[in-house]
Order: structure tokens, then sequence, then C-alpha cells
């Protein structure tokens, strides 16, 4: 994704190796990321997004070794919470939030127009702090963000197991179920978004790209 404001709302990405689930790049900015069911790394590509938002999503690892959740972002007002994570059981570390110092409300190093992408990028990642934790609570409490976000595992769909190791596997869309299991945890686990949810059924929002008791959307031709 190039530029801004970008709207990923209500997506499933399953089985993404290359590159993750999102792809913001060349300076994205101003994006807000709800409701998504990730069953791929969240991770970051060349130059950091700005004023990037997470809310309600889950986001689900295999067996990895790489981080389920980085961000890198210029912006210390980029923000995630109520979301579902299941880390890479091979990780060495679970969660990135690398941001300017916190004293700064933001950071915009570089030249445009004089440096290569490549150097962009490097001149930015000096000016950021890399902060990679183990564990979401440990991640949490050092950066403020996911406070009321919960750990999850594959058990919460219907019918849906992790993908596989090889990346040219092709999967058939019509052998999983990605609706939530009714009474699991991230059933009313999300938070009210106006205009995004106003129909959710239960004491609050689901978690991820569906809400038990809604119907799932229908895209293309209909009979």
């Amino acid at each position: 994704m190039f530029g801004g404001p970008v709207y990923f709302i209500r997506n499933i990405v399953y089985h993404a190796p290359e590159g993750g689930a999102v792809k913001f790049t060349a300076s994205s900015a101003g994006i807000v990321v709800y409701h998504n069911t990730f069953l791929s790394n969240v991770k970051p590509m060349l130059l950091a997004a700005s004023n990037v938002h997470y809310r309600n999503n889950l986001i689900l690892g295999k067996s990895e070794t790489s981080e389920i959740f980085a961000v890198e972002t210029n912006t210390n007002y980029s923000s995630s919470d109520y979301n579902g994570f299941r880390p890479n059981e091979g990780a060495e570390f679970s969660f990135e939030w690398s941001t300017p110092p916190f004293s700064m409300r933001a950071n915009f190093p570089g030249e445009d127009g004089k440096l290569s992408t490549q150097q962009q990028a490097q001149f930015e990642a000096k000016a950021r702090e890399a902060r990679r934790f183990k564990t979401l609570k440990e991640y949490s409490d050092a950066t403020g963000q996911d406070k009321h976000s919960i750990l999850v595992d594959y058990d919460i769909f219907v019918k849906v197991s992790p993908p596989g190791p090889d990346p040219r596997t092709l999967y058939k869309p019509a052998d999983f179920d990605f609706q939530l299991r009714p009474g699991s945890s991230p059933v009313d686990a999300g938070v009210r978004l106006p205009g995004i949810n106003d129909d959710f059924t239960g004491r609050a929002p689901d978690l991820g790209a569906y809400e038990v008791g809604r119907a799932v959307p229908h895209y293309g031709p209909r009979e």
C-alpha cells in the first residue's frame, strides 16, 4: 500500500508468506486496520508507516521464528489495542513496537527526493528506538499498547488449521470456516468503533472479520 489514507477493514488473509498480512510501504500514512482476521505475521516493510491504528483484529501465527506483530512507525500517535494474538512458538521475540523516542510526538528524518529508498529506510531506522518483547504483557507494559488485547489459538474458529510451511501451497477457501465458535474468547472482546461495527450482536463487538450471529458477507455474483 502506497500513500494514504488506507482503510483496511474486515478482510481475511490466510497464508501470506512473502511480506506478511499487510504491506504498508513508501511511507504510507493515515491507516486504520479494523476487524481483520490475519493468519499470517504483521511485519514492516521498507519505509515506516505513520499514523497507523490497529483495532479488533485477530493475528495468528503458525510455528515460525519471526515476530507475530511488528510495527515500525515514525509517529508516537500510532496505536494498537483490542486485538487477539497467537505468537509463533519458535520466535525469540513475539512483538515489536519501534518508534521515535517516546518524548517525541513524531520524527520524519531524511531529505525528500535526495536519498534512495534503501538509504531513506536506513536513515529512518536510526531515528527509531527498536523495542522487542517476548510476551504480550511485556510489550503492553513497556509501550502502553494493546492493554485490552488477548492471546488466542486456532480453536477459536469453526474450522481453520494453520498454514503449512511450504510457501507454494495453494488452499481452497471452501475448506475453511473463519467464523468464531460461540463462546470463544474473541467473542465480545472488541471495542465499539462508530460507523464500523454498530451492528454487533453481544455485549461488545467480536474480534476478527466475522461477528457471531451475523450472516457472512457475500462478495461476487449472486444467483
